[in-house]
């Protein structure tokens, strides 16, 4: 540039995973316009970023490691098989359906008891009934708050190192105040006061259903998409010199 010549910028496009909600596609659009030479923009919808970067000042490599360095994982997208890439995606949904399941079993009893609640102020006398011993309650919600919901504490702390918030974190904070806050009036015998195992168990369960129901809307999206791109012409038909030439589409 000195010299009064320009270097030509490349494009990247890498595919990301690890994104929960908008909050997390800003966070990463930040993190890599810091960083010199690089410009781009993140689609959430399609877990993808589009980059320009100029080489000299910045390569793929520190790119993807400072993506890393946010919490999240990024591969070029011209290294990924569409197969591989699709049966991962598949693994990944049929994993999470099987953890929504095991949660909705285990919230199950929350729900019955909450649908009592509900009863009971309809006829004009609301009360927080417990139909469940409170240890069963506990037995209950740990392994939805703890195992099933890890996802989200995961998350929220890769989320707070990199200085930002997003919904992973809202998750975390409001279920572990309902959870903790029901563990100490168990350990503390206190039956003056409620419990609300019930609150953080059937909010993790409905995130991990909304998350499905996202997924799935997604994967569909992506699908249709790949349909459009297959009706493109694969060649095109130049004139060069008075004859027609057939190229790929490509060149």
């Amino acid at each position: 540039r000195k010299a009064g010549f320009d270097v030509a910028p490349q494009v990247l496009d890498l595919g990301l995973s690890g994104m929960s909600c908008a909050a997390c596609a800003a966070r990463i659009e930040k993190v890599v316009n810091r960083l010199p030479g690089v410009e781009g923009s993140v689609n959430f919808a399609a877990e993808t970023a589009r980059l320009r970067y100029t080489p000299g000042l910045a390569d793929p490599a520190t790119i993807v490691a400072a993506i890393a360095r946010a919490g999240f994982t990024a591969t070029p997208v011209a290294g990924r098989d569409r197969e591989a890439e699709r049966a991962r995606k598949l693994a990944a949904f049929r994993a999470e359906l099987r953890l929504f399941w095991i949660s909705a079993a285990l919230s199950l009893p929350f729900v019955v008891q909450m649908a009592g609640m509900l009863g009971t102020g309809l006829h004009g006398t609301a009360h927080h009934d417990e139909w469940l011993p409170r240890w069963v309650q506990l037995l209950l919600a740990t392994p939805v708050q703890f195992w099933i919901g890890r996802r989200f504490y995961k998350g929220a702390w890769s989320s707070l190192l990199g200085g930002g918030a997003n919904m992973d974190v809202l998750i975390a904070l409001g279920t572990s105040v309902a959870y903790f806050f029901s563990l100490a009036v168990v350990l503390l015998g206190r039956h003056d006061l409620h419990v609300y195992f019930e609150a953080s168990a059937s909010i993790i369960t409905l995130v991990l259903l909304g998350k499905l129901l996202e997924a799935r809307a997604r994967a569909r999206t992506s699908v249709a998409i790949e349909a459009l791109l297959r009706l493109q012409p694969p060649t095109a038909w130049i004139e060069r010199d008075g004859q027609l030439v057939e190229l790929p589409v490509a060149q």
